[in-house]
């Protein structure tokens, strides 16, 4: 059963439920279930890394776009121009 939902929060891409099915692994009763495990925790591995990967990419874009935005930004005093 753990597995079945393991694999499903990987598919899913459900990290909170990863986290939690990480946090209470049971013992494995059998070497292919801890080969399948393996395997699991190798392909969430891969995933959290990438996600990782693309929020970073997606931050750097933000800060970019803030930079821009800021540098673009008129920050000139407003002056009054009397002739008398």
């Amino acid at each position: 059963m753990w597995l079945k939902e393991f694999k499903k929060a990987i598919i899913l891409k459900d990290f909170d439920t990863l986290e939690g099915l990480i946090n209470r692994m049971p013992k494995f009763e059998s070497l292919a279930q801890m080969e399948e495990a393996a395997y699991l925790f190798h392909n969430a591995k891969v995933l959290i890394e990438s996600e990782k990967t693309e929020t970073l990419r997606s931050m750097q874009q933000l800060k970019n776009t803030l930079d821009f935005l800021k540098a673009t930004e008129n920050n000139a005093s407003p002056t009054i121009n009397i002739k008398l």
